[in-house]
């Protein structure tokens, strides 16, 4: 009776850490997830930035400065 007993309590003491230890992996793979997302939209935010810059730059403007200050 008493080795059923420590067996249940082993078994009992089993489940609530397996339990913890999902709830643990979910807490953390969903923080890790939450950083992700916030990092790839940064980096796509910037690129979008970028080539919007590129867009509205002016080769032909800076073509002309690069001749006017740098006379070689």
């Amino acid at each position: 009776m008493r080795t059923e007993l420590i067996q249940e309590f082993q078994l009992l003491q089993q489940s609530l850490a397996n339990k913890f230890a999902g709830e643990l992996a979910d807490k953390f793979l969903s923080s890790v997830d939450a950083v992700n997302e916030k990092v790839v939209n940064s980096i796509a935010k910037r690129g979008r930035m970028l080539m919007l810059l590129e867009k509205r730059f002016n080769f032909s403007r800076i073509k002309k400065l690069r001749k006017r200050f740098f006379k070689s």
